[in-house]
């Protein structure tokens, strides 16, 4: 199943997402963070998103897979599965299951969109926060190239030159 849905979500995850994805490694989230700040320094906002595997919404999940029928109900099982502590089984409501084999994947689907929320909001920098000159600081597609995004599977970092936009960024609550 995984190797089904794998090259398909592939295909459409955010550039800047790394870990636990076939040929990016952290050494690659390493590099990114590298090119962003070599010319200019910058301001970082490092984030863990507590507890992300043992809280992922079940059905938020399946609704963005968009999956129907055989896939839907596969994965609706692995989610369901359970866990066994101390010799006791505990059904599972949220989360993904730990140490499962597409669990890496399913977290992956899950924090999908991240990126593209950080940049939208980058495109509502004030142009004097930007940081850029010219008619440029005006250019939305500018005020994304800006902030720098990475993700490495619930861990992300945030970079950006001035540190009320990065202070602003962790205030979002769409996390």
């Amino acid at each position: 199943m995984k190797n089904t849905i794998e090259p398909e979500w592939e295909a459409r995850f955010e550039p800047n997402s790394y870990g636990f994805r076939p040929g990016r490694k952290a050494q690659d989230a390493i590099a990114q963070i590298k090119i962003s700040i070599q010319h200019k320094p910058k301001y970082v906002l490092d984030a863990d998103i507590a507890k992300c595997n043992d809280q992922i919404d079940h059905q938020a999940l399946l609704r963005k897979t968009e999956y129907k029928g055989s896939i839907s109900r596969q994965i609706r099982a692995w989610l369901r599965a359970g866990v066994i502590d101390s010799k006791q089984f505990l059904e599972t409501e949220e989360g993904t299951p730990q140490g499962g084999v597409i669990s890496p994947l399913l977290a992956n689907i899950a924090l999908h969109g991240l990126e593209e929320i950080v940049k939208r909001f980058a495109e509502t920098i004030p142009p004097e926060m930007t940081g850029l000159r010219g008619v440029n600081k005006h250019s939305k597609k500018e005020k994304r190239k800006s902030l720098t995004f990475i993700r490495y599977a619930d861990d992300f970092v945030i970079l950006h030159n001035n540190k009320e936009v990065i202070l602003q960024v962790k205030a979002i609550r769409r996390w």
